[in-house]
């Protein structure tokens, strides 16, 4: 119910009559149009506010033509990533330099697109810099396919993250182990031996006495070994620390699953250049993009692989010479897995790690992408180092409360549309937009889509599609360890109620409110 003030001229007095059908409108001002001539359409739109409204003053629906306006392609480097919501035919396009050079993160519950919308943004990246340096953290497998020709693809088979590569954090988490942390003679032994045997094997231009614990020069297992066992007291309470670090270290040896990391005297090089090549695609070589797939690396030394890429990333450009020359993109699926807000929860080496690059990334050329279901279990501090956010649909209240505390202040109502975003529709905010802006992602092919985590329960459960076989296999593949190929398999489309596609005209006047 609204009432409307009304002037009696005569008795020169006011009267307060109520409109029954008005309705309030709550307004936030994001921007406003130049005006370049007398036409309706001729402004140039940009971000802030110097002329504020007057009271009395008209509102007006934005037309289709004021919205191609607003969001029109901009000067600057930019992708298109989508279309505008309420206006099919308008692309949205995001600012490269500002969505990359100041950090992104992608949040969405299950089932709102991430994934695809991850892709969309990646493909449209490479898309104007197929020479870009790009690096996927995928924790389940999902990216392979959707990238399959111009990305290498790192799997536990291929990856080559040496135990030399690892700096003495982490070193400490993969021999000691993390109940045993309070262990300082078990540290200290480690490091003594670690310093010993990174000296004894050298490398060319490196004088001995200059080799730290966390140089990454190549080091024997077996050098490490060694010295442990000569400094082992004969005494049998004080010689425990030394045989649970001799334990642990034959333990990994014989595991098949850390052969990717645990290598044996004769495969010990100096390969750093070769290793850091791969990974950061330099040369690019036509496959820009490398995927690390997770997946398969076990769980208890996974934060040590994630902990070691990220820092090798970041100690590779912090030593890089100015100006930049290799910009590189680090994209983080499942980030609250890595840095999580619970200190207790997290393996502190990639935490640490995660926080330099989002901090500090920026000045070196490292840009940092964010990927996580449950924003709410995000690290704060690193979340607020994103200068721009993709929100996808959202319906745990308390997610969207702390993507309401990251938002700047003039958009934080925007956060209760959130939970009624579409799959692949998303509100985005921040640097790498002009304006906030609500997209519908790009469709993608179905066979460049990433693996679904969505099984379709009704369509396998509909007629029995194993046998005795498929058990055997899978228990045999099980003790192996032995990756399955991933099938690309089509299933029917759930069926729905037709919508009318009518796209709206540009020419048509009609009013466009969202």
């Amino acid at each position: 119910m609204a009432e409307v003030a009304i002037t009696d001229k005569s008795a020169n007095k006011k009267t307060v009559e109520r409109i029954g059908d008005a309705k309030w409108l709550e307004i936030e001002l994001f921007g406003e149009g130049l005006r370049t001539g007398i036409g309706e359409d001729d402004f140039i739109f940009q971000r802030g506010v110097v002329t504020y409204p007057l009271p009395s003053q008209g509102i007006f629906v934005t037309t289709i033509n004021e919205l191609s306006r607003i969001y029109h392609r901009p000067d600057k480097p930019s992708i298109c990533v989508g279309s505008l919501s309420q206006a099919s035919t308008l692309p949205v396009h995001l600012l490269t330099d500002e969505l990359l050079g100041k950090h992104f993160a992608v949040l969405g519950t299950t089932g709102s697109g991430k994934s695809c919308s991850v892709t969309v943004l990646l493909k449209a990246i490479l898309d104007i810099a197929p020479k870009g340096h790009i690096i996927l953290l995928d924790p389940h497998n999902e990216y392979g396919r959707a990238f399959s020709n111009n990305a290498e693809m790192i799997d536990p088979t291929t990856l080559n993250l040496p135990h030399w590569l690892l700096n003495f954090e982490e070193s400490i988490e993969l021999f000691v182990g993390k109940t045993e942390h309070a262990a300082t003679s078990q540290t200290n032994i480690l490091k003594e031996a670690i310093l010993a045997a990174r000296r004894k094997f050298g490398t060319l231009g490196i004088s001995k006495e200059s080799i730290t614990v966390d140089t990454p020069v190549p080091y024997k297992l077996s050098d490490l070994l060694s010295d442990v066992r000569s400094k082992k007291p004969t005494a049998a309470a004080a010689a425990a620390p030394y045989d649970k670090i001799i334990g642990k270290i034959e333990a990994l040896q014989a595991d098949k699953r850390f052969s990717f990391l645990i290598r044996p005297d004769s495969d010990v090089a100096d390969g750093l250049a070769g290793i850091i090549g791969n990974y950061l695609r330099i040369p690019v070589a036509d496959k820009p993009l490398s995927i690390i797939d997770l997946s398969g690396v076990p769980s208890d030394v996974v934060d040590v692989v994630v902990s070691v890429l990220c820092r090798m990333i970041f100690d590779f450009a912090i030593w890089s010479p100015r100006p930049v020359k290799v910009p590189i993109l680090l994209v983080c699926e499942e980030a609250h897995r890595y840095a999580p807000r619970s200190d207790e929860a997290a393996f502190q080496p990639t935490k640490q790690a995660l926080s330099r690059i989002a901090k500090e990334g920026r000045k070196y050329g490292v840009s940092l992408g964010l990927v996580s279901q449950r924003p709410s279990e995000l690290d704060e501090t690193i979340l607020s180092q994103c200068n721009t956010l993709i929100a996808l649909r959202m319906s745990n209240e308390q997610d969207q409360h702390f993507v309401k505390r990251a938002l700047p202040d003039g958009v934080r109502s925007l956060v209760d549309v959130l939970p009624t975003l579409r799959a692949q529709e998303a509100l985005i905010v921040g640097e790498g937009t002009t304006v906030p802006v609500r997209v519908k992602f790009s469709d993608l092919p179905e066979d460049q889509r990433p693996h679904s985590a969505d099984v379709p329960f009704a369509c396998l459960w509909e007629k029995e599609s194993t046998n005795e076989d498929y058990v055997t296999e899978v228990i045999r593949r099980w003790r192996q360890q032995e990756r399955p190929a991933t099938e690309d398999v089509s299933f029917p489309s759930k069926i729905l109620p037709e919508i009318d596609n009518t796209e709206v005209s540009a020419t048509d006047n009609q009013s466009l409110a969202d």
